[in-house]
């Protein structure tokens, strides 16, 4: 059993595998500024000359394009002096995903001809792969390939959490009131829930037969919404008069960082009584309930759209949230699967693309994608037989 579990764990490749290697982070450029004229990105549709062939699939229907990168802009890592293994320093490399993958390298010569392609009127939805989207395409963003040493990290070092701590991303007035009114809704909800729950454990209380008294869950219930009971309302308080300085002030305006402070200090000490509820996340700044409030209320940025109807106190923190480390990398090294076993020997990884709401790209089961080829090709500039590795969550 263990020589079976031993060869199964080789199929990975990781053995012969480089510890460390050249990988260009695929950021995405800011939504405020124009892409029109950008040379690489992600979804979309790709840049080729008229008689370009579109790849097909395993079924002979079209592959979906996933993705274009002007190999111009894939600056030499600094430490190793290295660039993508046998490519040119000019073209263009585009990947193409289904049931299969293909891979396409394009000239400088051909890339001086390129158009926008119309899709193949076969072209079917995203969806016929598993993914949430509604088109043909997975929506268009312009990256920036951003040249590291990867040594297989899920988040490169190179590139930090920039929502670890609120005070990072709470930039300014506008993003405040909002973050406040979220906490506010949130410790609202949870007192409401206190109530309840401390009246139904007081009425049980009169039964000492009764299991529940006894019950675990039960008790540690009862020490949370304790806290909640005690302490929250005067937080709530706090933070109601916090949003009202906040809607006061002019919402583009950068916050006091020290007021901002003060109120994390009283919301902190109300956090670490509380036991691990939602509301407990919200307490200590979640930045991803600001997102979703966002999102409520502009609906259209779930479709890559209406960035321009965004107030501008909400465009640093949206900036922010698109511009960083997402996930997508070109070459280096993909962390190991833990619940994949495609026979990658030989082979690195030339392109990663993350389970991505702003791509599209999510799926009910994964997170997220890449394509593979053979180390031996790749270093001769082979890149037409690839594998494509669906990253399994379960």
């Amino acid at each position: 059993m263990h020589d079976w579990i031993a060869r199964l764990l080789a199929r990975s490749g990781s053995v012969d595998r480089a510890k460390q290697l050249p990988a260009w982070a695929l950021l995405f450029q800011s939504p405020f500024v124009r892409s029109e004229d950008a040379t690489s990105w992600i979804g979309g549709v790709p840049k080729a000359p008229d008689n370009f062939e579109w790849p097909t699939d395993t079924d002979g229907a079209p592959l979906h394009f996933i993705a274009q990168i002007d190999l111009a802009s894939l600056k030499p890592e600094p430490q190793t002096g290295l660039r993508p293994p046998g490519l040119s320093s000019e073209g263009a490399l585009l990947v193409f995903i289904g049931k299969s993958c293909a891979c396409r390298i394009l000239s400088a010569a051909q890339m001086s001809e390129a158009r926008f392609l119309p899709l193949p009127d076969n072209l079917e939805s995203v969806r016929k792969h598993g993914f949430f989207g509604e088109g043909r395409t997975f929506l268009r963003r312009a990256v920036i390939p951003t040249v590291f040493l990867d040594a297989g990290e899920d988040r490169p070092a190179i590139f930090p959490d920039r929502f670890k701590l609120p005070l990072d991303w709470i930039v300014n007035w506008g993003i405040a009131a909002l973050e406040a009114q979220n906490v506010i809704d949130s410790l609202t909800r949870e007192l409401e829930e206190a109530g309840r729950f401390l009246a139904w454990r007081e009425s049980i209380r009169q039964d000492p037969a009764n299991e529940m008294n006894s019950n675990e869950v039960i008790r540690n219930k009862t020490a949370h919404y304790g806290v909640i009971e005690r302490k929250a309302p005067e937080v709530i308080a706090a933070l109601e008069a916090w949003r009202r300085l906040a809607l006061s002030k002019p919402q583009d305006e950068s916050i006091d960082k020290d007021a901002l402070r003060a109120i994390l200090r009283l919301r902190l000490a109300l956090h670490d009584e509380m036991q691990p509820h939602m509301s407990k996340f919200d307490v200590a700044g979640r930045a991803d309930a600001v997102w979703d409030a966002i999102r409520r209320q502009h609906p259209r940025l779930d479709h890559g759209e209406g960035y321009d109807e965004l107030p501008i106190c909400y465009r640093p923190f949206v900036d922010m949230r698109e511009t960083g480390w997402r996930g997508h990398r070109l070459f280096g090294l993909e962390p190991e699967f833990e619940n994949n076993w495609e026979d990658l020997r030989g082979r690195d990884c030339v392109i990663s693309i993350s389970a991505d709401m702003l791509l599209q790209t999510r799926s009910e089961h994964e997170y997220g994608l890449s394509v593979w080829c053979l180390r031996r090709r790749m270093a001769k500039g082979q890149y037409d037989k690839g594998q494509l590795v669906r990253h399994c969550a379960v």
